[in-house]
């Protein structure tokens, strides 16, 4: 028996035929069965300080991947990333989300300087969440995220001389990539 699947259609139209308590007590249950639905209804209801104060938790998440509170990180990069993902789906911030990829790229750079030669695939992420940064901005009108972040995309590719795996060398073209430098 193949299971009952509802679409977003099929929600729209029995939504529509919900008395206004009912559609209160149904959101109501879903704030409290989820914790994703939570902070989703939080950030719609509160905006930009909800945002805010989610942006703290997730990057807590990132930081616990590379310098946790005690022992040494575990260096799940696949955690990290999906903690950005998540965060990104919740908020629907492009601009908060930049900050946590931003954040993330620091992370590593500092674990790698932090504790020494890391490996291709640790290199590789990093430099693919740099490009992730370097096209948000490119991809704006304006130059107003570059100098937000110019400071920090420029001290990302200082502190990563000397540093093996093309890591160095990646960061530097992906920066010269900038439209506004």
């Amino acid at each position: 028996m193949k299971p009952v699947k509802l679409t977003a259609a099929k929600l729209k139209k029995h939504l529509q035929g919900l008395s206004h308590s009912d559609l209160i007590q149904m959101l109501t249950e879903c704030f409290k069965l989820s914790k994703d639905t939570e902070q989703y209804l939080t950030v719609q209801l509160l905006g930009e300080e909800a945002i805010v104060s989610i942006l703290e938790v997730y990057r807590k998440k990132i930081m616990e991947e590379f310098f946790p509170a005690r022992g040494f990180g575990k260096l799940r990069l696949t955690e990290a990333k999906k903690a950005i993902r998540e965060f990104e789906k919740i908020t629907q911030s492009k601009s908060f989300t930049l900050e946590l990829k931003m954040f993330y790229v620091e992370m590593g750079v500092e674990f790698t300087n932090t504790y020494g030669d890391i490996d291709e695939r640790f290199y590789d992420s990093m430099i693919k969440m740099y490009q992730s940064v370097i096209e948000s901005i490119n991809e704006e009108e304006t130059d107003e995220l570059f100098h937000k972040y110019e400071e920090r995309l420029k001290a990302i590719v200082r502190d990563t001389q000397g540093i093996g795996w093309g890591f160095h060398d990646g960061l530097a073209y992906l920066y010269g990539e900038l439209k506004w430098v």
